[in-house]
């Protein structure tokens, strides 16, 4: 707990420069005053105005707590903070942007992934007119584009295109965290987190799906706190065609409306179906099969050997004969029936691998990237839900949980590989972020308030 206040605290010094204790306690005051919010009692959970109700507005400001800060400090916090807080989002941008140009041209890490190849070979077909159905085909209509652009790299316009979407998303989680977590202390918190985060820094050099993926899903979700639903849904369509495991986020968050809310949001179900009802269209006019993506049987067929890092890829040259998706998913099944101690032992591998310390990918991944994931993924996982978990009947946080509900178990149980973890990760560090900035005043919830609306 002590490093935690002694972490919120150096990060207020380096912004502020001095007396990084009474800061932080005007920060908790500002963000009450920004508001209009006297908690119930010394134990309330400090949140946006967008969820509260008149009576939480109306309680008396005798049950607040005391903050130990002087008058004078106290008067200068709104203006000292509304004239730098662009300052310091600007410098954040900036740090994110140069650390990703550094890792995609300047490190002499290498951009193709294994899939790069197949995305670039899925794009050619594309631009010959035809269609090969196997990867979702968002990624290389991406880079189609790219290869149709004369006299330019295609290599390094998908790294530009990847910078520039990455350093979107640190934007985007600090206008979400704004909103929704309480006001700028928790926003700029997880700016900084995102921008100078390992993980999120070293995908942005892979020419694969996780950077449009992320950026997608999370803009969504920026849209959809704005009320933009159109371009909510959009989104969410978007950032399936690309990767197809993120189309169960946006199913849940309307049954998560419909349920809570109780209402249907047709605009971001329309605007979500729309990119794959176009895609799936056309994939069956050029093969006959109306499909957003064609390796399903493949990714079944792998999981009845995946265990964490340990996957044999040549198991569909093995088994020719598995060459449907429910042929693959009875393998699966019979693997459960015949050995189910051995299955629950590949799950936990999985889940290790994707939330824990991974593996060394065959020699391709060191001690110290192992160890740098391994923290990250505490990080996450252990700051994000306890976040989520004091916030979980406020339904604007709580729904921040939703790609984690849907990417951890579909990875558990089929492969787990930790560039599969980089579209939550921007989720889970907002959580995190309301964890860093609200824990030392909030040891338990208050729930009073009303859902997102």
């Amino acid at each position: 707990m002590e490093s935690i206040i002694v972490n919120i605290r150096f990060f207020a010094y380096i912004i502020y420069g001095n007396t990084p204790g009474a800061f932080i306690n005007l920060f908790i005051l500002y963000i009450k005053k920004l508001a209009n919010f006297k908690l119930a009692n010394p134990l309330a959970m400090p949140v946006s105005p967008l969820l509260l109700t008149s009576d939480d507005r109306s309680i008396s400001s005798e049950l607040r707590p005391p903050l130990r800060t002087s008058s004078k400090l106290r008067s200068l916090l709104p203006a000292l903070m509304e004239r730098n807080e662009q300052k310091i989002l600007a410098l954040i941008l900036v740090l994110g942007l140069l650390l990703r140009v550094w890792i995609s041209f300047f490190s002499g890490l290498p951009n193709m992934h294994r899939d790069s190849y197949e995305y670039y070979s899925q794009a050619d077909t594309l631009l010959a007119g035809g269609y090969t159905n196997y990867f979702p085909n968002g990624y290389p209509l991406i880079v189609a584009l790219a290869k149709s652009i004369p006299r330019a790299g295609t290599a390094a316009l998908l790294l530009w295109l990847n910078i520039i979407l990455s350093t979107l998303t640190i934007y985007f989680t600090y206008d979400i965290a704004k909103r929704i977590l309480g006001g700028i202390t928790p926003a700029l918190l997880a700016a900084f987190i995102i921008a100078v985060f390992p993980s999120q820094i070293n995908c942005v050099r892979w020419l694969t799906t996780e950077v449009p993926s992320a950026f997608f899903l999370l803009g969504a979700y920026f849209f959809y706190y704005r009320k933009r639903y159109w371009l909510s849904g959009l989104f969410f369509g978007l950032a399936a065609v690309i990767r197809t495991n993120i189309a169960p986020v946006f199913i849940l968050l309307l049954l998560a409306e419909l349920i809570f809310l109780k209402k249907i949001n047709f605009k971001v179900l329309l605007g979500g179906l729309l990119p794959l009802l176009l895609i799936a269209s056309y994939c069956y006019g050029k093969t006959g099969s109306f499909s957003v993506s064609g390796n399903t049987y493949i990714n079944i067929l792998y999981a009845v050997t995946a265990s964490g890092g340990k996957v044999d890829y040549h198991l569909g040259d093995k088994h020719p004969e598995i060459n449907t998706t429910g042929k693959a998913l009875q393998m699966y099944v019979d693997h459960l029936k015949d050995s189910p101690g051995e299955f629950i032992k590949q799950r936990l591998a999985n889940l290790w691998e994707l939330w824990g310390c991974p593996s060394s990918a065959d020699g391709g991944r060191g001690m110290g990237s192992r160890i740098l994931l391994l923290t990250g993924n505490l990080f996450m996982v252990i700051l994000g839900l306890t976040g989520w978990w004091k916030n979980r009947k406020v339904f604007a946080i709580s729904i921040l949980l939703l790609p984690f509900l849907v990417v951890t178990p579909l990875h558990t149980l089929l492969i787990a590989i930790p560039r599969y973890a980089y579209p939550v990760e921007p989720f889970m560090i907002l959580l995190a972020a309301w964890t860093l900035t609200f824990w030392r005043l909030c040891p338990a919830p208050l729930y009073k308030h009303r859902a997102y609306r």
